[in-house]
């Protein structure tokens, strides 16, 4: 895994921004993070074209439409982009919703690319450390036991995410720091079993 350390979080926001618009040229598929963090880097696209089609690396179980979902707070930054999202299906049982995703996602693999956070405990997308779902085969995995509200939750696996030709892993603030010296360090945080050759960190936090 590369690392790539700014001197604020402008300027890293601002570095993976030229990341993401460079695999948007040529990627017919990718996935992007939720969270707060991306959200300037995806306001950004507004006004920018592309045919790339996007999937969410995870979802928070909540009522269709609630605007505490990844899907609401990331398509309200995407604007006129948002058509480019495919959301998961949360008007579905869970095991159900799990299944009809994993065939949407089985015709955009591998992806182009796969834009991913890194949280405090070092989780990323809905996969958390030592969690099930890490060594889960499927594309797709219902997790019910979510250390992070809500409890339940739907996300990209591994086995998914690591078919991405780049992945870029945005880790801003002094909150993440931690995290990030864990997991240069090498040690077996989630996003190391999606990282490979082509994976690169982001942060704004010296290492």
């Amino acid at each position: 895994m590369r690392v790539a350390v700014y001197q604020s979080p402008s300027q890293a926001l601002e570095a993976a921004l030229a990341w993401l618009l460079e695999r948007l040229v040529h990627a017919s598929s990718g996935a992007l993070a939720g969270g707060r963090t991306p959200l300037p880097l995806y306001r950004a696209l507004r006004g920018i074209r592309f045919r790339t089609t996007l999937v969410l690396s995870d979802e928070r179980w909540l009522p269709p439409g609630d605007r505490g979902t990844n899907l609401a707070q990331v398509a309200e930054a995407l604007g006129p982009q948002a058509d480019h999202l495919l959301p998961f299906p949360l008007g579905l049982p869970p095991e159900e919703a799990r299944a009809r995703m994993e065939a949407r996602l089985e015709g955009l693999l591998p992806l182009g690319f796969a834009l991913l956070g890194v949280g405090e405990d070092g989780h990323t997308a809905s996969l958390f450390p030592g969690h099930p779902a890490l060594e889960s085969p499927r594309l797709v995995e219902v997790v019910r036991d979510s250390p992070k509200p809500p409890p339940l939750r739907l996300t990209l696996t591994p086995k998914a995410l690591a078919t991405a030709e780049e992945v870029l892993f945005l880790a801003l603030g002094e909150a993440k720091r931690k995290a990030v010296l864990r997991l240069i360090a090498g040690e077996d945080l989630p996003p190391r079993r999606i990282a490979a050759a082509n994976a690169l960190l982001i942060t704004d936090q010296e290492v």
